[in-house]
């Protein structure tokens, strides 16, 4: 889809200095954590924050705002408190709260019908990878502490295959594990050495996952079968994504909505300021579409672009940011569009 002309609506009541770590759509608002450690709901429409839509402190250093894909009244948070919690929308309330032992501070959160897993930093020179059922939070699923030796920074349910995890960590390995064994070197079936510190990485298909480094290095990669993979395609290798997609930073990879097949890749300019998405499309092989790029003018001006969410029902695009800001851009037919604060 190719946008003539943008309008934006931005809005916020945030303290000075903050900044938005991420946005989500859920049960019909958009929700975003930020650096002041809220958890706020705001209208789709007007960007303003519903009424009762602002819970404060809810983690001593939020990190991780996930979705609960089987109930839409229902988020899930992570921070450096070494806790993961859902919270009712309806209520506002705390519901459930997960932990362990490990007392690290939690760098990425996926969830997957029941089961939350969650990857920690590196701690008393341990990384792990943790699973719960959302029915026992007061029982590890499963526990996996050997198969990164450095932060996790990204964990990943496989889109049809809930017995399969994705983790990546800045150790430059990017896992995949099948969760319903619990002796780790067995549950551990496959490991790609990205070769440097994955900052994003996830599934665009059944078969393929990506991985992103903090420096910008972009692959492909296939998911190996059940059977002796000794024919395993080799990896389709970008490099740095910078200079090839006129850029200066890369936001993150949107995944292809339910039956698609064509992913987004955001990447932004400071000097610029503006925020492309580049569609990443699987016809023979994955390769960029620039001329179906989406220029989003202004963007969030010289600040980091944190978070992209599109939602697939009306095409609207939102956007958060280091200034503090959530935006909405949508079609116009006229151009000339007003930006409210």
């Amino acid at each position: 889809m190719r946008f003539a002309s943008l309008t934006t609506t931005s809005i916020s009541s945030l303290p000075a200095d903050s900044y938005i770590y991420k946005i989500v759509i859920v049960n019909g608002n958009l929700a975003a954590i930020s650096s002041d450690d809220s958890l706020r709901l705001l209208d789709l429409q007007t960007l303003r924050e519903i009424a009762g839509g602002v819970l404060n402190n809810v983690h001593d250093g939020v990190t991780c705002l996930q979705v609960v894909d089987h109930d839409p009244h229902s988020l899930l948070t992570a921070g450096r408190d070494a806790v993961v919690r859902r919270y009712d929308l309806r209520s506002g309330q705390k519901t459930m709260q997960f932990g362990s032992d490990k007392n690290a501070p939690y760098l990425s959160l996926a969830s997957h019908g029941t089961n939350i897993a969650a990857g920690t930093e590196l701690s008393h020179s341990q990384a792990a990878v943790l699973l719960w059922d959302m029915r026992s939070p007061n029982r590890l699923l499963q526990n996996y502490i050997e198969s990164h030796n450095d932060d996790v920074t990204e964990v990943q349910f496989h889109p049809t295959l809930p017995r399969c995890l994705l983790s990546g960590s800045t150790d430059g390995l990017v896992n995949i594990y099948d969760i319903s064994i619990s002796d780790e070197d067995d549950a551990l079936v496959q490991v790609q050495n990205h070769g440097s510190s994955i900052n994003h990485a996830g599934f665009l298909s059944n078969s393929d996952f990506f991985a992103l480094s903090h420096d910008e290095t972009f692959s492909m990669y296939h998911l190996n079968g059940q059977g002796d993979s000794t024919d395993e395609p080799s990896p389709t290798v970008f490099g740095d994504l910078r200079p090839k997609l006129d850029s200066e930073y890369v936001v993150d990879v949107i995944p292809p909505g339910s039956g698609g097949v064509e992913a987004i890749v955001g990447v932004g300019s400071h000097s610029k300021q503006h925020l492309d998405l580049i569609p990443l499309r699987l016809i023979d092989e994955w390769s960029f579409d620039a001329s179906q790029t989406i220029r989003l003018p202004g963007a969030h001006g010289e600040e980091i672009v944190r978070s992209i969410h599109v939602n697939n029902e009306d095409g609207t695009i939102f956007t958060a940011g280091e200034d503090g800001l959530v935006k909405a851009w949508r079609t116009s037919i006229g151009g000339g569009g007003e930006e409210q604060e």
